[in-house]
């Protein structure tokens, strides 16, 4: 009796192993949002990659030369076609961007002359990743 236990024992773990692993935790989706009154964009960079269209994007990058001039730009684009981008050589904003990571939530404002205002990193594991 004791060897059939242990055997149905093991069965039981194998089976267990086998069986499909189910993920828990938050997991939240930062849709792009841009709005030119207030002058601000944000969005995941994971849940825009991953919409159904191929209009939608949020980035942004910084630049840097030999001279050691250093300037950051953020883009974002919606559905509706609608387009903003800020520019700033400010080095507490461009650190805030370097801190960013490919799946990050992010969001900038910008004044009236598109120059970057704020600039907003979000990391964590509730972020969505970016499918292939």
């Amino acid at each position: 009796m004791k060897r059939f236990t242990k055997s149905f024992g093991m069965s039981v773990a194998l089976a267990l192993l086998a069986a499909p692993v189910a993920y828990a935790g938050l997991k939240t989706t930062f849709n792009l949002n841009i709005n030119t009154v207030s002058r601000y964009a944000e969005g995941s960079m994971g849940s825009t990659r991953n919409t159904a269209d191929n209009i939608q994007r949020i980035y942004c990058r910084s630049d840097a030369d030999a001279v050691g001039s250093e300037v950051m730009r953020c883009y974002a684009t919606n559905t509706a076609g609608v387009s903003v981008t800020c520019s700033s050589s400010s080095p507490v904003l461009i650190r805030s961007l370097q801190a960013a990571g490919d799946e990050s939530y992010v969001a900038f404002t910008w004044d009236v002359n598109g120059v970057c205002q704020s600039f907003d990193v979000l990391k964590g594991s509730h972020l969505a990743p970016k499918d292939p």
